[in-house]
């Protein structure tokens, strides 16, 4: 969808315009802040702030080194009139975007409405670190959802290196690092980082024909 549709959908839906605590990606926010725990006051930067929530949630909570970017001018005004902190109108798909100084990126509810995620993927940083969140059901918005952890790191792989992935509702939130990965034809055919003997592969065999035998059971 265009920004005029997010400009619309910012508008009128009161979801957007509540404090943080009364939204319903509350619970899920509270993940990423338990994440967050794990760094040493980190510049953030959020790909997607849309009307600053999660920024306000930040900064209640302590994160004042942040920018945010959307491309919703709408969810950018709106922002900025919640919380002092640095906004600005951006695009995930366009590099300058990216042009500020962060640690760690922040991307929620994003890259399911992006028909080329890789390439937002692809403009942040080698080593930086990053918390996203996808969900696992369809929407009018969404190209792809996922329905397991699986297809999360099928997809991601080869950008980031994931460390854990927290499933709260129908959402899932990830911590990785963004780092390029070139695999070996055999990571390529099982879709990951792990090295891959003969040990593994058989092991790995043997464990989708006890999942294939037990889902013909069902």
């Amino acid at each position: 969808m265009d920004e005029t549709y997010y400009d619309e959908k910012f508008t009128n839906f009161k979801d957007f315009q509540n404090h943080y605590k009364d939204s319903w990606y509350y619970v899920h926010w509270t993940q990423i802040i338990k994440y967050l725990r794990g760094f040493n006051q980190p510049k953030i930067l959020e790909i997607g702030c849309g009307t600053g929530q999660l920024a306000h949630y930040l900064n209640d909570e302590g994160y004042l080194n942040y920018s945010g970017f959307d491309f919703s001018s709408k969810a950018i005004e709106i922002a900025k009139e919640r919380v002092d902190l640095n906004f600005f109108l951006g695009n995930a798909l366009d590099e300058a975007s990216f042009k500020v100084d962060y640690d760690l990126i922040i991307c929620t509810e994003v890259l399911e409405h992006i028909e080329n995620d890789i390439i937002v993927l692809q403009n942040i940083i080698n080593g930086k670190d990053i918390i996203f969140s996808v969900p696992n059901f369809d929407e009018k918005s969404h190209v792809r959802w996922f329905t397991s952890e699986r297809q999360i790191k099928k997809r991601y792989y080869k950008y980031i290196d994931i460390k854990d992935i927290t499933r709260i509702g129908n959402i899932f939130i990830v911590l990785g690092i963004k780092s390029d990965f070139s695999p070996s034809f055999f990571q390529k055919i099982f879709a990951t980082r792990e090295k891959i003997s003969l040990s593994s592969f058989s092991k790995r065999i043997k464990h989708r024909v006890k999942n294939f035998l037990k889902t013909k059971k069902l």
